[in-house]
């Protein structure tokens, strides 16, 4: 120390106007005191350390020296505290589709799970195309006779066949019986009288015969003409039994005596009823199931219900035929009938041939009766 303490004083004193940049020079040794160079001192020689000296002026800043060699690097240090979350980010512009990757290998095949539960039907399928005709196969024991169905509707006639051909003759037929004796022709005349004979033997006398009705020959012919006129009424019969199937053909259905016809006109129950007795008829009114089923059938045909010739007040409601009369058959719906809404004075029927009550100012179809 004391060297470089003497150093300093003949520095200043060799050089008293020149400054000299202030300079720390730093010791090899950390044991050692810093020697500072300083220019030429103001009030005498610094002292021993330096500590009670003036600082002297601030030195120009020195060029930047070389960059020293890169240090070791260091441990990494502790982790700070987490700083504040940031705000969330706008969201970027999606970018383009990446190219489809190459496919994985395939997994190893899982367990088969439990079955699920039924779903709802699918829709119908479109109907397939027939498939070939299978081996015919055996036949069948014969299964026990069914119950008989009911009788089905009287379906509408079918069209006329063909005629035909002639058969062959057939042989001869057996002599039938005698007919009924003919009406005894009128008198001939009388002829010219003949040669007379020769006397012949007188013949043994006869059993007494019975005592003879009295105008027996006027009854004998009264039965002929009976008889006759049972022919030709059943020939009409038969002639007026297929004029009734040709006039209820095919808007009309026969039923006994009765004839069920209709126009296919739709009215009032007041129109209707105007109408058929115009036509020398009446509103059909079945009195009986077989009349109500040829009803029906009419109903079926035209899918259009009728009215009846039955009607009830309003006040009493008791049905009755037009003609006062009460009704003796009824085929009511269950339930009817109610007179729904008040007013349902008239009877009509449906397609089941079932009757319920309806107002008289609807329409329905013409059915008559004759």
């Amino acid at each position: 120390m004391l060297v470089l303490l003497t150093f300093c004083v003949l520095v200043s004193q060799v050089s008293p106007a020149s400054q000299v940049p202030q300079q720390v020079i730093q010791n090899m040794d950390r044991n050692a005191c810093s020697l500072v160079v300083c220019g030429p001192a103001e009030k005498g020689l610094p002292g021993r350390d330096g500590r009670d000296g003036i600082q002297g002026l601030k030195g120009d800043k020195g060029e930047q020296g070389l960059q020293g060699p890169r240090g070791i690097l260091g441990p990494p240090g502790n982790m700070g505290p987490d700083g504040p979350a940031g705000e969330k980010g706008s969201q970027g512009e999606k970018g383009p589709k990446g190219d489809v990757g190459e496919m994985g290998p395939r997994g190893v095949r899982g367990l088969q799970g439990p079955p699920g539960s039924v779903g709802p039907s699918g829709p119908q399928g479109n109907s397939g195309s027939q498939g070939e005709k299978g081996v015919k196969g055996e036949t069948g024991l014969q299964g026990a006779t069914g119950a008989q169905g009911p009788k089905g509707a009287t379906g509408d006639p079918g069209p006329k066949g063909d005629k035909g051909p002639v058969g062959e003759k057939g042989a001869k037929g057996d002599v039938g019986a005698t007919g009924l004796q003919g009406a005894t022709g009128a008198r001939g005349p009388a002829g010219e009288p003949g040669f007379p004979g020769s006397k012949g033997d007188k013949g043994s006398t006869g059993d007494k015969g019975e005592k003879g009705d009295s105008g027996l020959s006027e009854v004998n012919l009264m039965k002929k003409h009976f008889s006759a006129l049972e022919v030709e009424l059943k020939a009409l019969q038969a002639s007026f039994s297929k004029y009734l199937k040709v006039a209820a053909f095919p808007s009309g259905r026969t039923v006994g005596n009765k004839v069920f016809l209709t126009s296919a006109y739709e009215g009032t129950f007041a129109d209707l009823k105007q109408r058929c007795l115009q036509a020398g008829g009446q509103l059909a009114a079945p009195r009986n199931a077989a009349e109500n089923a040829a009803v029906q059938q009419i109903v079926v045909l035209y899918k259009k219900s009728v009215f009846l010739g039955i009607t009830a007040t309003q006040t009493e409601r008791n049905f009755k035929y037009l003609n006062g009369d009460p009704i003796v058959y009824s085929n009511w719906l269950q339930g009817e009938p109610n007179n729904d809404k008040g007013g349902e004075n008239c009877v009509e029927v449906f397609e089941n041939g079932k009757w319920n009550d309806r107002s008289c100012g609807e329409k329905r179809l013409l059915l008559c009766e004759f």
